[in-house]
């Protein structure tokens, strides 16, 4: 019985911690960190310099393109100057804009390359680095999300999509054990009711004790 009450006061305390004034607080609507503390290395042009990706490691990349700059040929990966890893990578891109995330928090930085942009979010090609295999290794999971984001202080991975103005998702995840496992969600929905009043409805999702818990509430938007 007290486990049991125990139980529905912190569901009552999530619920009533989703909330304030009618307005939902919204803690996984998460971006990029600021890439000026060195959690997200950016090339110049075509190429990283030799850079540390994990305490022991440090590489040099270089991304070679097509003439046209929206076609990613190959990545070249060097050690010392001796090429270590070259990845065939035959990819459409956005832009020249290549990265070093660590994206599964193992303290290893990632190859990232972006996919596309737009209102509905960002998608990036990701090749993973394996300790074990000691070279990068692509990653089906996250490569070609549209919406995905990191949280890096909090190591969780976000994927938020927008529908247009109407519809918009935040699913949070974490990796345990190297696999990512859900962690929390929102969806959110703005329609106008016949009154011209328009309203926002949100279903929160969260994982307690391995069930998922869901609440849904509504209010008018006075945004």
């Amino acid at each position: 019985m007290k486990n049991t009450i125990f139980f529905l006061i912190t569901i009552v305390c999530y619920y009533s911690c989703t909330t304030k004034n009618n307005k939902p607080i919204i803690d996984n609507q998460l971006v990029l960190e600021s890439e000026n503390n060195n959690s997200v290395i950016t090339a110049k042009e075509d190429s990283i310099p030799p850079t540390k990706i994990s305490n022991s490691n440090t590489f040099s990349f270089k991304f070679n393109t097509d003439s046209s700059g929206y076609y990613l040929k190959s990545i070249n990966i060097y050690a010392e100057n001796i090429l270590v890893q070259k990845i065939t990578a035959n990819k459409d891109i956005e832009s020249k804009k290549f990265q070093l995330i660590d994206w599964n928090f193992d303290g290893f930085k990632d190859i990232t390359v972006l996919n596309n942009c737009g209102s509905g979010g960002c998608a990036y090609w990701i090749w993973n680095y394996s300790q074990k295999e000691q070279k990068y290794i692509y990653n089906k999971e996250l490569s070609e999300v549209l919406g995905l984001e990191i949280d890096i202080p909090n190591k969780y991975i976000v994927f938020h999509y927008r529908a247009g103005y109407p519809e918009e998702f935040w699913d949070t995840l974490q990796y345990k054990n190297d696999k990512l496992q859900f962690v929390k969600g929102l969806f959110r929905e703005r329609f106008n009711d016949s009154l011209g009043n328009s309203w926002v409805k949100n279903t929160y999702k969260k994982l307690v004790d391995e069930v998922i818990i869901t609440k849904v509430d509504s209010f008018i938007s006075k945004d």
